[in-house]
């Protein structure tokens, strides 16, 4: 069962309806550089952790509204861990909350952000995939290892990347992610289907595992040919993340593999086309 101090199903979503500060929007939006060392080690390994995205009332604000956001979606599932999938167990889910929510919107739509990604890409503009919280519940099971394009009808899986910030500290106890450093220049992809039938890819046998324990307004960004997961969460306290991805604008849909159909973000793409959608919005 999801819950969080000071936040009930009642007030959670006028919480969400109350318009972002000024001073908050200004850091959503100030840039933050990214210097010649930080692009290399992202382009060697394919990941890599940026400390203060977020810190001070800014922080705090984001945390409050994604909290938010996740009990208006899971708070109605009184389900104990134990009762739920295998899946499940590893974390709360919730996608596309910048759709529903406009508090969320823009803090996911914020140019501090899609300006890292853009820079460690090192292309001229991103665009939007989609967003989501991944809360990992006390004693959670692990997150797989997988990589995320095997999920995403995307062509150019080398121009995605995922910004998965921490909201509050998460060190390896509580579950924090782990990169398989330089996979994402593997030629082959390996689907590990994380839903049903995890396991452990063979293709990354031998790559040592690189734990990344981070505080809260730390991130790490992500390759989508990455292969990653997380630990357990051993802890008796609640995981927050929250990820925002993001393409290169001009980066296109794949119908390859109808197992990706049900993005929201293609809805109307045919195969080779631009990803240029309502959902998919460019954001620098």
């Amino acid at each position: 069962m999801i819950a969080f101090e000071g936040i009930t199903n009642e007030n959670a979503l006028k919480i969400l309806n109350q318009t972002t500060p000024k001073e908050i929007l200004e850091t959503y939006n100030s840039a933050y550089q990214i210097n010649k060392e930080q692009k290399n080690t992202y382009k060697e390994n394919g990941f890599i952790t940026l400390k203060n995205i977020l810190s001070g009332e800014a922080l705090n604000y984001t945390r409050k509204i994604v909290e938010a956001a996740v009990l208006i979606r899971k708070g109605k599932d009184n389900r104990t861990l134990a009762e739920k999938s295998q899946y499940e167990q590893s974390f709360s889910q919730c996608g596309y909350l910048c759709w529903d929510f406009p508090a969320i919107k823009d803090f996911v739509f914020g140019k501090r952000f899609a300006g890292i990604a853009r820079d460690l890409m090192q292309v001229p503009g991103v665009r939007l995939w989609h967003d989501q919280a991944l809360f990992k519940e006390p004693h959670g099971r692990v997150t797989d290892a997988h990589q995320d394009i095997s999920y995403w009808p995307i062509n150019e899986g080398e121009l995605t990347t995922t910004m998965w910030i921490a909201l509050n500290d998460v060190p390896q106890e509580k579950g924090c992610l782990y990169f398989y450093p330089g996979s994402h220049k593997i030629e082959e992809k390996e689907y590990v289907d994380i839903f049903k039938n995890p396991h452990q890819p063979e293709i990354v046998k031998g790559i040592e595992k690189v734990y990344t324990p981070i505080n809260a307004g730390d991130v790490t960004f992500h390759s989508g040919l990455t292969f990653h997961g997380a630990g357990q969460n051993i802890s008796n306290e609640i995981r927050e993340g929250m990820t925002i991805i993001y393409t290169a604008d001009g980066n296109t849909f794949s119908a390859s593999d109808p197992r990706n159909a049900t993005h929201k973000s293609c809805s109307g793409l045919k195969n080779g086309d631009k990803i240029e959608t309502k959902y998919t919005p460019l954001l620098i």
